[in-house]
């Protein structure tokens, strides 16, 4: 039998191993999107861009200010509007399917809840009041319900942040009426409804062995799943021990975007297309750069993203637009 240590690099290895030939295989299927080019929108620590309906602005997440703060933009990255001003940060910004609102996590009252704003910033108002990590609102496709994750059913929040059961829930634009969707007792997280509302993305901590964000260790594997809007069937799509998340949908409401590093480099991910019943694997952008939290425009042309440069001590990173054909 192995000693610890040894069974540990040999799992490292291995996984390493699957990786690498994730990533063969991507190579042979880069032929469904091709990366045109790159244009630069900010130029600070910048991220979670999401593109306004009518395509005109993007709202984003920057600790421009000394805190993390909501801003809009014009997508030229021109007339910059910070719409929040709190102590506490404000993180994840989403607009509402007519544009009006934006729908956000904070953690101003010392506690990550879900606030809803006007477009311009006012009207600011919390909709969740419970204890734990309540995060990554967006509106369903109709503006009537809002879907994010809480560990809510966690018995003792005063475990570790990965031992909490982080399942995926709805509520309606006055924060009532909530319902429960996942009872899978892990970390669910980043889940967005299908433009035609019959599904949903999510990313989801399962008890499998995968590899950490930055390669160097075996932890437990983060992938994509999806499932109908009412929690059946679901379907893991990522399937893969590398690190797989900020799931994305393209408009037809059959293909997701989404963040691995199965290209085998630390702190680094690309960009992936897959359709929701697991099959058209794609790489959608290289290997130079690191993308993750993208959105994707209406005509499904430009994917907006953050860039970002990443090490175990510093994180930086700036909004893009990445034209794909």
């Amino acid at each position: 039998m192995l000693p610890r240590g040894d069974f540990l690099n040999l799992r490292i290895i291995m996984g390493r191993f699957h990786i690498f030939l994730s990533f063969i295989v991507s190579l042979f299927c880069y032929t469904a999107f091709a990366q045109n080019n790159i244009t630069i929108i900010t130029q600070v620590v910048d991220g979670y861009p999401d593109l306004s309906p009518d395509g005109k602005q993007i709202v984003f997440t920057s600790n421009r200010s000394g805190t993390y703060q909501i801003y809009t933009c014009t997508i030229e990255g021109e007339n910059i509007q910070q719409l929040t001003h709190s102590s506490g940060p404000n993180q994840t910004p989403v607009w509402s399917p007519r544009g009006d609102k934006i729908v956000f996590a904070s953690e101003r009252d010392n506690d990550s809840e879900i606030y809803i704003m006007n477009a311009d910033g006012t009207g600011q108002r919390r909709l969740t009041d419970q204890l734990g990590d309540d995060s990554h609102p967006k509106f369903s496709p109709d503006g009537t319900r809002i879907i994010f994750n809480s560990p809510r059913s966690t018995m003792d929040l005063s475990v570790p942040w990965l031992e909490q059961f982080h399942e995926i829930y709805t509520m309606d634009t006055e924060g009532d009426n909530l319902k429960r969707i996942t009872s899978f007792k892990s970390v669910c997280t980043y889940p967005g409804y299908s433009p035609d509302g019959r599904k949903i993305v999510f990313r989801r901590i399962t008890k499998d062995p995968g590899l950490n964000w930055a390669l160097d260790s075996m932890s437990i594997n983060s992938e994509v799943f999806v499932m109908n809007s009412d929690g059946t069937n679901l379907i893991n799509i990522s399937n893969s021990t590398a690190y797989d998340g900020w799931p994305c949908w393209m408009p037809d409401s059959e293909t997701i975007v989404f963040t691995s590093n199965r290209g085998g480099i630390g702190f680094k991910g690309q960009l992936y297309s897959v359709k929701t019943d697991g099959s058209g694997f794609s790489r959608i952008t290289g290997l130079d750069d690191s993308f993750v939290q993208a959105t994707v425009s209406n005509d499904g042309k430009i994917i907006y993203a953050q860039r970002n440069w990443e090490t175990e001590n510093h994180e930086y990173g700036q909004i893009v637009a990445i034209k794909i054909e």
